[in-house]
C-alpha cells in the first residue's frame, strides 16, 4: 500500500494507543485496522483492474469510431463519385435530347419543304400536260379514211391482236389494234391494259409527250388497275427521255410512296438514286 495512504493509519493508530486504556483494546483496534488496510488493499486492486478495462475498452472504442469513420469517408468518397457519374451521363442524355430535338426540328422543316416543293411539282406536271393536250388537239390533223369490212371479232381476239402485233414491233398497227378495242368495248377487261400499251406503242415511237399523256389515261382512268405502277415508271421514263429530270424524279417518287413494294417501285429507286432525289 503507498505510504500516503498509511499516514492517517499511522496517526489514527496513535491517537488509539494513547486513548486506550489497555493493551487488550490495543490488540483488537490494530486487528481492526489491519482488516480495514486489507480492505483498502483488495479495494485499491480493483480499482485498478478497473481503470486498465476502461483503458482497453476506451482503445477498442477509438479503434472502432476510427473504423467507422473510415468506412463513412470511403462510403461519401463513393457516393460522390456515383453522383459525378450521374451527373455526367445526365449532361450526356441531355445533350443527345438537344441534339434529337435539333434534327427533329430540322427534319420537320425539311418534311415540309418536300410537301411545298412535291405540290409545286405536281402543279407544274399538271400544267406540262395540259400542255401537251393543247398541243396535240391543236396539231390533230383530220383525215378521211375509207371504212372497210371487217370481220366481227371477240374482245380477245381483238386484244390479242394488238399484243402480237406490238411484239413484231409493228407498234402503229399495234397502237391501231388497241385503239379499236377501246372503241368497241371502252369498258372491257382489257381497257387499262389497252390504254397502256397504246402508250408503250406512242413510247416505242419516241412520241414521249403522247406516250405521258396516254400513260396518265390510265393512271386516271383506272385508278385500282394493275397497271397503275407500270404507267407511273414509264411516265417517269418519258420525262427523261425529254431531259425533264425533276418531273421524273416527281414520278418515280410518287410511283415508290404509293406502291412501295413493287418491282416498278425498286427500279424507280435506282433511278432516283442515280438522279441524286433519294
Amino acid at each position: 500500500m503507498p505510504i500516503r495512504k498509511l499516514l492517517p493509519l499511522f496517526f489514527i493508530g496513535f491517537l488509539l494507543t494513547s486513548c486506550a486504556t489497555n493493551q487488550q483494546d490495543i490488540q483488537v483496534l490494530n486487528s481492526q485496522l489491519y482488516n480495514l488496510s486489507s480492505r483498502l488493499d483488495s479495494l485499491e486492486s480493483r480499482l485498478s483492474a478497473v481503470e486498465k478495462e476502461v483503458a482497453r475498452l476506451s482503445q477498442n472504442q477509438a479503434k472502432w469510431q476510427k473504423k467507422i469513420e473510415n468506412l463513412a469517408l470511403d462510403r461519401q468518397e463513393k457516393l460522390a463519385e456515383r453522383q459525378a457519374e450521374l451527373s455526367s451521363e445526365i449532361d450526356k442524355l441531355q445533350a443527345e435530347q438537344l441534339r434529337l430535338n435539333g434534327q427533329i426540328e430540322q427534319l420537320l422543316y425539311l418534311q415540309q419543304q418536300d410537301r411545298e416543293n412535291l405540290q409545286d411539282f405536281q402543279n407544274k406536271i399538271l400544267a406540262r400536260l395540259q400542255k401537251l393536250e393543247e398541243k396535240l388537239s391543236s396539231s390533230t390533223v383530220t383525215t378521211n379514211k375509207k371504212e372497210k369490212e371487217e370481220k366481227v371479232v371477240s374482245q380477245e381476239d381483238l386484244y390479242q391482236k394488238g399484243l402480237d402485233l406490238f411484239k413484231k414491233r409493228l407498234y402503229e398497227d399495234a397502237q391501231a389494234a388497241f385503239e379499236e378495242y377501246l372503241k368497241k368495248y371502252p369498258k372491257g377487261k382489257r381497257a387499262p391494259n389497252a390504254l397502256f400499251w397504246i402508250g408503250e406503242c406512242l413510247y416505242k415511237r419516241k412520241l414521249y409527250e403522247e406516250a405521258i399523256l396516254q400513260y396518265q389515261k390510265v393512271i386516271d382512268q383506272f385508278p385500282k388497275s394493275p397497271k397503275v405502277p407500270a404507267a407511273l415508271l414509264k411516265q417517269g421514263l418519258a420525262f427523261l427521255r425529254l431531259g425533264d429530270t425533276e418531273a421524273a424524279a416527281i414520278v418515280f417518287k410518287k410511283l415508290v410512296r404509293q406502291y412501295p413494294r413493287t418491282e416498278q417501285a425498286r427500279i424507280a429507286r435506282k433511278y432516283l438514286a442515280k438522279l441524286g432525289k433519294n
